[in-house]
């Protein structure tokens, strides 16, 4: 009777610390460059560049993931990069979303921080559901046994879910999420207009349960729109843009 007691007193222990997480994740997008290169404007002697597409894919992301089962934060983590741009250089880039997204399952609300051409957006949006489809398959990470899941979001994006049954929350990596187990690695497959392919695989490097200091703070900076109106007022900053330099060009 003491051992059966201690193994539900354990489990007890084990869900309850699994009320808040935190995991890092580590995002690296990968892209055909030849492709890339030839069905574009970007002549393939442009030397800068190839250099700066090819440093931009060797510099990961980090992403900090704070989650209980109802609601999470998804947010850039700013590293020190010791790769600095080289001097000279005129071209500089890189991958990833900067602002905080932030999910409520209960309420079916996604909050997502995005600027514009200097102007703070707060961009409303419904929590999405995809079709998964799991599979048999299975690897592990960081210790934990996870299945492999895949999803079509339309004709030219896929993706590819190792989730983790053991950590019982139904969220991942930016929005992605509904499968039963955490996502721990992800990867969104995309075709690209120039025939090739773009991938952004973001794998958990650490977790670790959070506390009573640690704070999910829906995000409030911004100017709120839903995803049709912040595409509209975009293109409509971008077509400002473009008469003011056009204006600015003596055409004789």
């Amino acid at each position: 009777m003491k051992k059966i007691f201690l193994i539900l007193f354990t489990a007890g222990i084990f869900l309850n610390a699994q009320d808040k997480l935190i995991v890092e994740y580590e995002s690296f997008t990968k892209m055909d460059m030849e492709n890339l290169l030839n069905g574009s404007e970007i002549s393939v002697s442009d030397r800068e560049i190839q250099d700066a597409l090819k440093k931009a894919m060797e510099t990961p992301s980090y992403y900090q993931l704070i989650m209980t089962p109802d609601e999470s934060l998804y947010e850039y983590q700013e590293r020190i990069n010791n790769q600095q741009k080289e001097e000279g250089s005129r071209v500089s880039i890189s991958f990833g979303q900067r602002g905080k997204l932030y999910k409520n399952l209960k309420e079916n609300l996604v909050l997502r921080e995005a600027n514009s051409w200097n102007v703070d957006y707060l961009i409303q949006d419904s929590v999405k559901t995809y079709d998964w489809k799991i599979t048999r398959e299975s690897q592990d990470i960081l210790g934990y046994e996870t299945r492999k899941a895949t999803a079509e979001i339309d004709s030219i994006t896929n993706l590819v879910a190792w989730y983790a049954p053991r950590l019982s929350f139904k969220s991942g990596p930016d929005v992605y999420g509904g499968l039963p187990g955490l996502i721990l690695k992800l990867e969104k497959i995309s075709k690209t207009k120039t025939g090739g392919e773009q991938t952004q695989t973001t794998t958990a490097i650490s977790i670790q349960t959070g506390n009573e200091k640690t704070k999910i703070t829906r995000p409030k900076k911004g100017k709120l729109v839903n995803q049709k109106e912040f595409k509209e007022e975009s293109e409509k900053q971008m077509q400002r843009m473009k008469e003011m330099y056009d204006g600015g060009i003596d055409k004789d």
